[in-house]
């Protein structure tokens, strides 16, 4: 079952759709789940919302897996390339879109703040860290990667997929190294070796993902690898992952 919400982003000044996915038997037990919170929510379920209209179909996968648990997805911005704005917790320059204000940590307060307490209020929820995960990919794998260090007392657990990373690398390891990160943190890390036809790009993005991977590592947090042959940068390959994502989280 699929729920769709809106919610005000305080800080952000705007209301955005919110996706919960409900596992079937939630009507009819009294269970609490643990809670995947994710980016992108709009591709997440139903290709009728996807972008590019095709979505990733999670709760397919959650109920093959036979895994209990609630993921609660946040639509982003569709005006303009706000969504490369609110998915930075950096201000950085892209080439091809020009400079950026990031505001990341705005859409992180609505994440913390905001969208998990009413999330823990209106279901029945495991709140705990450790049953607490977040999830997203490229500008959304940058912000899962982000939550992970700079909100670990909040998120046990992170799925950084084809993570946007290269424009933001000095201040993300900057802030890795400064960070106090809880133990008992880990992260799922992926990309795939056709997200770009440049294989100097990709050679790029793997040593950008190594490093900060091995920069995870030195703090204390389980880094999990997983380089996609053939995978390219979108919601078709990324689907293929989940049966991999999934179980990381609730092992």
């Amino acid at each position: 079952m699929i729920v769709e919400k809106e919610l005000f982003m305080t800080k952000l000044n705007d209301t955005r759709k919110i996706f919960i996915y409900l596992p079937d038997d939630y009507d009819t037990s009294n269970k609490q789940y643990p809670v995947l919170y994710a980016f992108d929510g709009h591709n997440i379920f139903l290709d009728a919302y996807a972008t590019y209209g095709k979505a990733i179909h999670i709760q397919q996968h959650i109920e093959k897996l036979g895994i209990d648990m609630i993921v609660v997805g946040q639509e982003c911005s569709h005006v303009g390339n706000n969504r490369l704005k609110e998915y930075a917790p950096y201000s950085f320059y892209d080439p091809e879109y020009g400079s950026f204000e990031g505001q990341g940590e705005e859409t992180m307060d609505f994440f913390v703040h905001e969208l998990k307490p009413y999330i823990d209020d209106h279901y029945r929820t495991k709140k705990t860290r450790k049953n607490t995960f977040i999830g997203g990919s490229s500008c959304g794998g940058l912000m899962a990667l982000y939550a992970a260090y700079a909100y670990s007392n909040v998120y046990s657990k992170a799925i950084v997929i084809s993570p946007y990373v290269l424009e933001s690398m000095d201040a993300i390891l900057k802030d890795i190294h400064q960070s106090h990160i809880q133990k008992n943190t880990s992260i799922y890390l992926s990309w795939g070796s056709n997200e770009t036809s440049l294989m100097h790009e990709f050679v790029w993005q793997t040593k950008a993902c190594t490093e900060i991977g091995n920069a995870l590592s030195k703090k204390g947090v389980n880094v999990l690898y997983n380089v996609i042959p053939e995978g390219r940068h979108c919601e078709e390959d990324w689907e293929k992952e989940c049966d991999t994502f999934l179980p990381f989280l609730v092992q």
